[in-house]
């Protein structure tokens, strides 16, 4: 086999099986076991597996199958050449024998399609590689040319960079993880496509701490929520979807048929906006800025426990003191605290209840920050980088635990 051919298939196949019989002669050899696979000098099996490598780079097929109907009965033809690009040596000539079944008719050339896809030039090995760059953080199409041609020396066209890395017109993005606890998290995110506002949708899986399944939506309606979340969880297992304080969000995951716990920091949050107005407030005394101090850690310190009896013991003597507690802060105990008390303390009766929407929000934070909000120009571009980024997080970060009711 010519030694350049060698080195280059060699670069551009992802592994090869090993048999034992490869170990007799002490530790094998890629080059020697590479060659033994693609010339056959032993009376062939009966599979359209094994390729024949002739002079000149001609290949052929082992006993050649017809993909169509599955019939032996085939005739060779002519060569057909193909020049793939094959890493630092460059585009190689190589001719694949070509086919015709007597049973269907349809003809068929000999495949390499295990180093190069059809209708393709680039060895299939730098399309992977091109994805685990942008798995690691954004990168440009201007950007991942450059990269490819530091390190590997090839120089393919913007469009053959975008045909790699897009995934095609979808709208939604999935994990391929078939297995969840059934405890999630949602959340939206602002984002740009085009200096168009949109949103990011996400549904995160708190216990495993993956994400679940994505959307890009022009808007946060009810319909388009709900719809998003039922087709996220079809086939899966549901016990508690932990949400931040939109109205809408109540209805949906009653709809939905799983509890719901609202997230601590965000009324953390709310009320903390306000209090802290008021703080910089100079119509407020420094007394009563002291008194609206107290009180507020009082109410966050309901939630500080895991023991729902203790929770209501504090919520009981708070409201002892209605009364006396600042008037901003009665608002959101009267409207807020009391009529949602069980949605704030659904994590005291179940342990597996994230308490806030902060895994989610941390995975917004790695995937998509402040700097790369507005890069985008469609939404297929945004979805095919968090495709990416969705896959490298899983596999980095993902906690691969047993169901916790099995």
């Amino acid at each position: 086999m010519p030694e350049s051919l060698l080195s280059a298939l060699k670069n551009c196949i992802g592994f090869i099986q090993l048999k034992l019989s490869d170990f007799f002669g002490g530790e094998p050899s890629i080059d020697k076991v590479l060659t033994e696979r693609l010339i056959q000098k032993e009376k062939p099996y009966r599979v359209n597996k094994g390729l024949i490598l002739l002079a000149n780079n001609h290949f052929e097929l082992v006993n050649p199958v017809c993909p169509v109907c599955g019939s032996y009965q085939v005739t060779k033809q002519e060569y057909r050449r193909r020049t793939p690009i094959l890493g630092e040596f460059g585009a190689q000539k190589v001719y694949l024998r070509r086919y015709r079944c007597i049973r269907c008719r349809k003809k068929f050339t000999t495949p390499l399609d295990s180093v190069v896809e059809r209708n393709h030039r680039y060895a299939s090995v730098f399309k992977d590689k091109v994805g685990n760059l942008t798995k690691t953080g954004y990168r440009s199409l201007r950007k991942l040319k450059e990269d490819l041609f530091t390190f590997f020396g090839i120089s393919p066209s913007h469009q053959s960079i975008k045909n790699w890395v897009v995934i095609g017109d979808v709208k939604t993005i999935k994990n391929q993880i078939t297995s969840y606890s059934g405890y999630y998290c949602y959340d939206e995110q602002y984002i740009k496509i085009d200096g168009k506002r949109e949103y990011r949708l996400t549904l995160f899986d708190s216990l495993l701490n993956i994400p679940v399944y994505e959307g890009i939506a022009r808007n946060r309606a009810y319909k388009t929520v709900y719809g998003f979340l039922k087709e996220a969880l079809e086939n899966k297992p549901l016990f508690a979807i932990t949400t931040d304080h939109r109205r809408e969000y109540k209805t949906i995951i009653d709809n939905l048929g799983a509890v719901h716990q609202l997230c601590l920091f965000h009324l953390s949050k709310m009320i903390g906006e306000e209090v802290y107005a008021v703080l910089r407030s100079k119509k407020a005394s420094y007394r009563d800025k002291i008194k609206l101090c107290f009180y507020f850690t009082d109410i966050k310190n309901i939630f500080r426990t895991y023991d729902e009896n203790v929770a209501i013991e504090r919520l009981e003597k708070l409201l002892d003191e209605y009364d006396d507690v600042p008037r901003v802060l009665q608002g959101y105990i009267r409207k807020k605290i009391l009529p949602d008390f069980e949605r704030l303390t659904l994590f005291m009766r179940d342990g597996f209840v994230s308490k806030t929407t902060n895994p989610v929000e941390n995975y917004y934070r790695q995937t998509d920050p402040d700097q790369i909000k507005k890069k985008f120009k469609t939404s297929q571009g945004m979805l095919s980088y968090l495709a990416k980024k969705m896959e490298y997080w899983t596999m980095k970060l993902g906690r691969f635990i047993q169901h916790p009711t099995s």
